[in-house]
């Protein structure tokens, strides 16, 4: 691929593909950014260019948002595993750094407002605490988040209703909070990682559990 970084690919069959994305860049291309007008690469066309061949996407991760995707490679299998997602039969598993020391474990059911509407939808996000840590006299934890439902930056929009916003989240945290996790060398980023996904596969009925590296 010229002039960019390859995209490793974690697990590939004859109906899908799993790739490491990373932070920074989206699922697949999006429209023209008003401030550049220009086309944004995606993760998919990176990889339609690294692999040549047709990816068709099933569903996708924020921008911000590091970690594990799945592309399917025919139409067919993006239908089967779209399927899936739809009726939430794939466990989806991220981990996050939050401000502040959160329960060791919990479930968030806020109801969510629809993009753009007053309208909301139920949602559930279930974590657990894997550690904390101090910093500059401040709280910050690591949790392992399992969201039940798919809405609209979900992870992040719950994690701040509860009072405990993701570090390095510029649209639902106060970079005040956080300032402190980063060093004076770091530029601050979202630390929201899409980690793994486990479901039947929908065509060879076979177990799967994909596991991306933070």
């Amino acid at each position: 691929m010229k002039n960019r970084n390859t995209i490793k690919v974690i697990y590939r069959d004859r109906f899908f593909l799993a790739a490491h994305k990373p932070s920074g860049i989206p699922t697949y291309e999006t429209s023209k950014r008003a401030e550049s007008s220009q086309q944004v690469i995606g993760c998919k066309e990176a990889l339609e260019e690294q692999l040549n061949q047709r990816l068709f996407p099933v569903h996708r991760i924020d921008s911000d948002t590091e970690g594990l995707v799945l592309f399917a490679l025919t139409p067919q299998a993006a239908s089967g595993l779209i399927r899936c997602f739809k009726e939430h039969q794939i466990k989806k598993t991220y981990v996050a750094w939050c401000v502040g020391e959160t329960p060791a474990s919990g479930s968030i059911k806020h109801p969510l407002r629809k993009n753009k509407s007053k309208e909301t939808e139920p949602a559930r996000t279930d974590f657990i605490r894997i550690k904390t840590k101090h910093i500059q006299g401040k709280a910050f934890s690591q949790v392992r988040a399992f969201p039940f439902t798919g809405r609209f930056h979900q992870i992040r929009r719950h994690f701040s209703d509860a009072g405990h916003s993701l570090v390095g989240d510029p649209l639902y945290g106060d970079s005040k909070s956080w300032e402190p996790f980063f060093s004076q060398n770091e530029p601050p980023r979202l630390l929201l990682f899409a980690e793994s996904v486990e479901f039947q596969h929908p065509f060879t009925r076979k177990p799967m559990v994909i596991k991306a590296k933070i």
